[in-house]
């Protein structure tokens, strides 16, 4: 692992390539705010603004900004030319009905896959007995040592502790199925990874949405936690006609809610040559809307140097994500 760059020194706002006379804390908070491609590309200007870039302090102050930001995340693996495309578009907000999806990151060689939401923008990925981490604004993966399998499954979860401040994979290796219930087979191992580098993140008390099922796809029902409550919490609502047809046509399943607080409804499938649909419900109205994400399978970038074709993908969607410029 990369050992982290020294914080940048107070000398900044006298470097010849910055601008004279500008406190080197409003220096930071122009940074802070700017769109991630561009403070990227500015790791060219100079020796001390590249440390300036890397530095924990603003990558912290960056990502309080960009948690005002929430992005849709979505993956879909291309096993003829063994790559994952990763794109994201801004989740929609009440009165919108449609955005536009930006490529963020390809990963070659190696079709990993992608279990669990991103935390903090970032994400784990595993592959047999591989696990990395990968961060999509900065598209950087950064891959762990390897397991001994031993035969047995591998479950692999990013997680971030705001006490110690570090991300943390938690790695649990055992027999599944079958295979748990022989006296030969009952071995478990449990590893917890630490990223060397961490980030400061605000810690706020919310709902953590357990789950959500169907039934008959007329009633749904969402288990609820409260930070607060080791009980579990039932909220059921009925589901109109037509959007339980819906349902029931599309196989639409939940990842989570959005930053209105909507349940988030999505196909696990890409179609090709249109645009991809998200359904949003609100529990508290009782009421459903649905928006378009362009630019995917509908674009160019389908039909260029990418070349995927028209057969349809396995999609995977993410509310809450976030860019983090977090180098590992």
């Amino acid at each position: 692992m990369a050992a982290m760059e020294p914080s940048p020194t107070r000398d900044l706002a006298h470097d010849q390539n910055s601008p004279k006379n500008i406190p080197f804390d409003l220096i930071y908070e122009i940074l802070s705010r700017l769109p991630a491609k561009s403070i990227i590309r500015f790791l060219s200007v100079c020796k001390l603004w590249y440390s300036t870039i890397r530095s924990k302090d603003l990558a912290d102050s960056f990502l309080i900004h960009s948690k005002t930001r929430p992005r849709l995340l979505f993956t879909f693996k291309h096993f003829d030319s063994r790559k994952r495309f990763i794109f994201s578009a801004p989740e929609h907000g009440t009165e919108e009905n449609s955005s536009t999806a930006r490529h963020d990151m390809t990963m070659s060689d190696l079709v990993y896959y992608i279990k669990s939401r991103p935390v903090n923008g970032l994400i784990c990925c595993t592959r047999g007995s591989s696990i990395a981490v990968c961060n999509p604004t900065t598209r950087q993966i950064l891959k762990l040592p390897d397991v001994t399998l031993k035969g047995r499954d591998m479950y692999a979860r990013l997680g971030y502790d705001p006490v110690q401040d570090q991300y943390k994979v938690l790695c649990v290796m055992m027999h599944d199925g079958f295979d748990s219930r022989t006296k030969d087979n009952i071995e478990q191992e449990h590893f917890v990874f630490t990223l060397g580098w961490s980030l400061l993140t605000h810690h706020k008390k919310i709902c953590k949405l357990g789950g959500t099922d169907y039934e008959e796809f007329y009633l749904m029902r969402l288990w609820i936690q409260e930070e607060e409550d080791e009980s579990w919490n039932i909220m059921t609502c009925d589901v109109p006609t037509e959007w339980g047809d819906l349902f029931r046509d599309k196989g639409l399943s939940s990842t989570g809610e959005i930053h209105t607080g909507e349940v988030m409804l999505v196909s696990d499938t890409l179609e090709s040559s249109k645009p991809f649909t998200v359904y949003y419900y609100d529990m508290i109205r009782e009421s459903f809307r649905s928006a378009t994400v362009e630019g995917i399978a509908d674009s160019e970038f389908r039909r260029g140097i990418h070349g995927f074709g028209k057969r349809n993908r396995d999609m995977l969607c993410f509310p809450g994500h976030i860019e983090n410029i977090m180098f590992f």
